[in-house]
């Protein structure tokens, strides 16, 4: 299989979702927690790489929109419905928008990581009291656009060591990248990342430091490593919370001293700067997911990010206990 072509079946990873409405925002839209036919529940199919915002007009305009209509509720009434107001709920935890739905469903699943994935995700659906404590306020289309432009530009520093690459792109280039992602158009998308992120043979990865920059290899490796504090003392049965997870971010180079490629194992003793041997023994305790798939800890690092990437360039890569 091509790298392209695997990419491409990254990118198609789907969830299916079973949104319900929050009883309480029913009520007040409809004057009763009891939904009509055929809206007590709406199924649909959202990609692992994109973000929420890109799904609430559909949302909006395939299920909330009608049901209004058929229960003649009216804007005149003052029962409107704007989609910055939506926001997503799990187990009773506001879902943050701004992170993939497939990094969200990998932290918060608890069973993820035993084979034991919950499908459809079941989640409930806000219209009201927009929790702006827990959650970044107003999520939009064009906030999420901007933050995902952010986001690359990170990404490519990173990388590179300059945000030349993106800031280089045409305006219609960038329009093209994120129309695509709105939309969820591999083609479109890919044609600009490719760009962004050019195939290089991850074999040239085994070379001295001298020869990386003639090679084009990047500098380092955006990585993202996600984990649940205090995990020794997390239960199988317990639903994980999304704020106690600590998030580590460190530029990850190619190669460990020898020019030997570094492994997820080695990166993730690196950013949480595991020096002692508790740190392989914690480790053989853990499991790694990226994009829903438990990850060998011995895994080249490089192949990783060339094959398993989010759409922002980053790996996310979350740690759970499994023992």
């Amino acid at each position: 299989m091509s790298q392209r072509a695997a990419i491409q079946k990254v990118w198609d990873g789907m969830i299916p979702i079973e949104l319900q409405l929050a009883a309480a925002d029913a009520i007040e839209l409809l004057a009763s927690a009891v939904l009509p036919d055929p809206f007590q529940t709406f199924y649909m199919l959202i990609p692992r790489i994109n973000y929420l915002p890109f799904i609430t007009g559909r949302v909006k305009e395939q299920w909330l929109d009608p049901m209004l209509a058929l229960s003649g509720v009216r804007a005149v009434d003052g029962m409107t419905i704007n989609e910055s107001d939506i926001w997503f709920e799990y187990n009773g935890q506001p879902l943050r928008w701004h992170y993939p739905a497939g990094l969200l469903y990998d932290m918060l699943v608890s069973n993820v990581a035993h084979g034991e994935p919950e499908l459809p995700w079941s989640l409930t659906l806000h219209v009201r009291k927009f929790p702006v404590r827990k959650l970044i306020p107003q999520p939009s289309t064009q906030q999420m656009r901007d933050m995902f432009m952010a986001m690359i530009k990170e990404a490519d520093f990173i990388r590179n060591g300059s945000t030349k690459r993106v800031m280089d792109l045409a305006k219609s280039d960038q329009m093209q990248l994120l129309d695509g992602l709105e939309a969820h158009s591999f083609e479109k998308y890919y044609a600009i990342h490719s760009i962004i992120v050019p195939l290089h043979d991850a074999k040239a990865v085994v070379v001295s430091s001298g020869s990386k920059a003639r090679s084009g290899l990047p500098k380092a490796i955006p990585l993202k490593f996600y984990m649940l504090s205090g995990q020794e003392d997390v239960k199988d049965s317990t639903q994980p919370d999304i704020s106690l997870f600590h998030v580590s971010q460190l530029p990850v180079p190619l190669t460990k001293e020898g020019s030997e490629p570094m492994t997820v194992a080695d990166a993730f003793r690196l950013s949480y700067e595991i020096t002692d041997t508790s740190g392989n023994a914690f480790i053989t305790n853990c499991a790694c997911l990226c994009q829903g798939i438990t990850i060998p800890w011995e895994t080249p690092i490089t192949w990783l990010t060339d094959s398993l990437f989010y759409a922002d360039c980053f790996l996310h890569l979350v740690v759970v206990n499994v023992k």
